[in-house]
């Protein structure tokens, strides 16, 4: 009986040169998407950018006019303004109540913080037709969630002014102009917004002559220039 000869199936190695084409493939095909993501980024971020400042400034305008309406629920304008007239009745004086007016502004400036540091996230749209400049991706916007954070004090200055409307009548209007810094943390990147708003305290029309001279607004903490007189 003869003996048999076993031998070992052969091992084909894989081409050198395919796998040199595989590997020269994947290479151009992830810097290819390196380059088309660099690009999406610079085209879409200016666009993200705003869109989270036009969300973070419309949140603040709200929980800043929300808060002012409720402060102001417990004041009317003879709270805050103080006329006095002579004997024929002509105003010879137009002074505020500072005690008022500050405790006005401390409570609106402390419940607006309250709120701020109630607010974890917003949700911000993206348009993809703006980014892509492509008009049938209109209809497609991706929303993200950015977080908000007070980025500083709150700046408030009380502004008054004054408007004719009629003989011997004058249109009298005390503003609070809020100025506030909100940081916005995003997935792309952290920046900040300046969110300012003016807000209407209160109004009423004053019945009789109103002379420039007779304006003492003393007790309230007003810059020069923050009263007018308009004609």
């Amino acid at each position: 009986m003869k003996d048999k000869l076993y031998s070992r199936k052969r091992i084909r190695l894989p081409d050198i040169k395919n796998l040199n084409s595989i590997k020269i493939i994947l290479i151009i095909l992830f810097f290819s998407l390196l380059i088309i993501l660099y690009i999406f980024l610079n085209t879409a971020y200016p666009v993200f950018k705003t869109s989270c400042e036009t969300a973070a400034a419309s949140k603040g305008n709200k929980i800043v006019n929300d808060e002012v309406n409720k402060v102001m629920k417990n004041y009317t304008y003879n709270d805050l303004i103080n006329i006095d007239k002579d004997t024929n009745g002509k105003i010879t004086l137009i002074e505020a109540n500072s005690i008022y007016i500050n405790e006005i502004v401390s409570k609106i400036n402390t419940n607006i913080q309250a709120e701020f540091d109630k607010i974890p996230r917003i949700t911000v749209f993206i348009n993809m037709g703006s980014v892509s400049g492509i008009s049938f991706l209109n209809k497609l916007e991706p929303s993200f969630y950015v977080e908000l954070e007070s980025a500083g004090n709150f700046d408030s200055t009380i502004r008054t002014e004054f408007k004719s409307v009629g003989i011997n009548q004058t249109h009298h209007k005390i503003y609070l102009d809020i100025a506030a810094r909100v940081g916005i943390l995003t997935p792309l990147g952290t920046f900040a917004k300046n969110i300012d708003t003016e807000v209407l305290l209160t109004e009423a029309i004053i019945v009789g002559e109103v002379p420039d001279t007779y304006y003492n607004l003393e007790g309230i903490t007003l810059p020069e220039d923050t009263y007018n007189f308009i004609e």
